[in-house]
């Protein structure tokens, strides 16, 4: 497959799984994750140093750029994402909580950005995007010691564990896919299959050397079901 078909086959992936989800999406990510999802989310927020500009990837509905701003009160968010539903909640959530931040309806990897950021941060983004195309468009963005904070879900390396993650992904999938229908798409195995065959938790860390990152760091959170990766700017 080449280059660009590959970028086509990720493109198209969050277009089947994303639009028209935004409004069940906090619900649905709370459930299934079992409330996992705070945590890791804590995670990213511990890894991030006092800052005066923040870029959120794929920010969703607003869940991390509102953690952000908790403990950030007086840095300038930006968010981006690809889904405008998502957008639009994220901007509700943003008004309603007078968050100084402002939002980007486009792609991570190819989105125009303006000025320079402390930190970027990004929850569930890594196993959607090439590493080298995605650090390419951002790192000139990114302050000298500046941070960048990953996190996704990652296939648990342990045998008995993943055979824990394999059954619980089946009963998973068996209900969302009745109780969200618009949720068809990821719950009908295509997020669970993706989460096989992404590598991200591999690619990420090398690609970050290539981009002039050090203090490369990478752990898995919750017995390997998900990976969060911290890298410095030189």
């Amino acid at each position: 497959m080449s280059i660009d078909q590959t970028i086509e086959k990720r493109h198209s992936i969050i277009r089947s799984f994303f639009p028209g989800t935004g409004r069940s999406y906090d619900t649905v990510v709370h459930v299934f994750s079992l409330g996992l999802d705070l945590y890791w989310k804590r995670a990213i927020y511990k890894h991030v140093p006092s800052s005066k500009r923040i870029l959120d990837l794929a920010c969703g509905t607003g869940i991390v750029t509102l953690g952000l701003a908790k403990r950030h009160p007086e840095a300038e968010l930006v968010g981006v994402d690809i889904t405008d539903d998502y957008l639009t909640i994220y901007q509700k959530r943003i008004q309603k909580n007078r968050i100084r931040a402002q939002f980007i309806l486009g792609n991570a990897e190819d989105v125009k950005l303006d000025g320079m950021f402390d930190a970027v941060v990004s929850s569930y983004i890594p196993k959607y995007v090439d590493p080298d195309v995605l650090l390419k468009n951002i790192s000139p963005h990114i302050c000298s010691g500046g941070v960048i904070v990953l996190h996704d879900f990652t296939l648990p390396p342990n045998f008995l564990v993943r055979s824990i993650w394999t059954a619980y992904n089946l009963v998973m999938n068996f209900i969302g896919i009745r109780l969200f229908s618009e949720w068809k798409e990821v719950f009908d195995s295509g997020l669970t299959r993706l989460i096989r065959e992404t590598r991200w938790f591999e690619t990420f860390p090398e690609a970050l050397a290539r981009h002039g990152f050090t203090n490369i760091q990478k752990k898995y959170l919750t017995l390997g079901s998900a990976g969060i990766i911290r890298a410095v700017k030189k």
